[in-house]
């Protein structure tokens, strides 16, 4: 096989895995988190990965009923859940725990950089396949993800808030 046969397309199903992926990383954040968070949030996270796992077994039955459009968004809108459920956690901490320094943290190093790579394999797959997306969505979408997320870590590795995360660090201890 020549290198020129070799096809660089992403497939639908790669944000099915990637999403998985996410769910699973949630899970075990969420573990990690467990005294802010109530006691059923990782195992929630574990079985919505094991329905992309299921998912993934079953589409592969369907790769010929369904065109590439309908796989596509069906496991687009499967990542997007996974990206809500970061993004409702990060709120979580801020709304309603009031923990600002964790929430800060969490979008620095979950929130924003996770929606970023989403966003780069989305647009990565709309100009492979040419598939028609928002021009705001492709563009300008990454570029305010790394923004906001090189702010938040600029803010979070400020002298002021690392002395009342180690002091927030030890009382958790």
């Amino acid at each position: 096989m020549r290198a020129e046969e070799v096809s660089s397309e992403l497939l639908p199903e790669f944000f099915a895995l990637l999403a998985t992926n996410l769910f699973l990383m949630l899970s075990l954040l969420t573990c990690l988190l467990d005294d802010r968070l109530p006691k059923a949030i990782p195992y929630m996270y574990q079985i919505a990965a094991l329905m992309g796992y299921a998912h993934l077994l079953i589409s592969r039955e369907f790769t010929l009923a369904f065109g590439e459009y309908m796989r596509f968004w069906y496991c687009f809108i499967y990542l997007l859940v996974a990206l809500a459920n970061i993004v409702a956690v990060n709120i979580y901490f801020a709304v309603v725990k009031k923990q600002w320094d964790l929430a800060k943290v969490w979008s620095g190093t979950v929130t924003f950089p996770t929606i970023m790579v989403s966003m780069f394999f989305v647009s990565n797959y709309g100009y492979t396949s040419g598939a028609a997306f928002p021009l705001l969505f492709l563009q300008i979408g990454p570029v305010v993800s790394a923004i906001v997320m090189g702010i938040s870590i600029w803010i979070f590795l400020s002298p002021d808030i690392l002395r009342n995360f180690r002091k927030e660090v030890r009382r958790w201890n």
